[in-house]
């Protein structure tokens, strides 16, 4: 009988005890929720921002919006030194020749990696078109030749990739407005 009774009162605990704690929690969240509502209602200061606060992210030796110079004046003759911008639209065709570089580069990649999982696929066990496979030749030449292709298009993979890096760099530098020759793409 004492047996029975311990566990109706340990039953009951189970039940009672986490409503007792979920009460707790809820009474809690509902202060917070209710902070955060008064929050909400005051309106937050807006931040004013005035010349001088862009005037100090601006580098020097660059022009205001107005047209004055955000620094110290330069002298005329570093003045006429300065490199004009070409109008934008020159500007866009003459930066499509390294876009179009750099497109050429990613394709002939793409290409390349292609050309690799095909050779890798005949050289895998589990593939369809293995060498060794129901389909495939059974011989050890082609084997031999397989791999030497492989080899081969995993250099000219490494070359098409120099090549894409060459292309990303050319454009960042005519960005700069060191302006270089789009790299070749074969």
């Amino acid at each position: 009988m004492t047996v029975r009774r311990v566990a109706t009162v340990l039953g009951l605990l189970a039940f009672v005890l986490p409503a007792v704690v979920t009460a707790q929690g809820l009474g809690d969240v509902a202060a917070r929720e209710r902070a955060k509502r008064e929050a909400a209602k005051k309106p937050a200061e807006a931040k004013v921002l005035t010349n001088e606060d862009l005037d100090k992210g601006r580098p020097p030796g660059t022009e205001r919006t107005g047209g004055e110079r955000a620094s110290a004046p330069a002298s005329e003759e570093s003045r006429s030194e300065a490199p004009t911008s070409p109008p934008m639209e020159d500007r866009l065709a003459s930066e499509r020749s390294y876009l179009d570089a750099i497109q050429a580069a990613q394709t002939r990649v793409s290409e390349i990696e292609q050309q690799i999982q095909n050779l890798r696929s005949k050289l895998n066990p589990m593939s369809g078109s293995f060498i060794y496979g129901a389909s495939g030749s059974n011989s050890a030449n082609e084997e031999a030749q397989v791999r030497d292709q492989l080899s081969r298009a995993e250099g000219e993979l490494n070359a098409a990739r120099q090549t894409v890096v060459e292309a990303n760099q050319a454009l960042a530098d005519f960005k700069r407005g060191r302006p270089s020759a789009p790299p070749l793409v074969e």
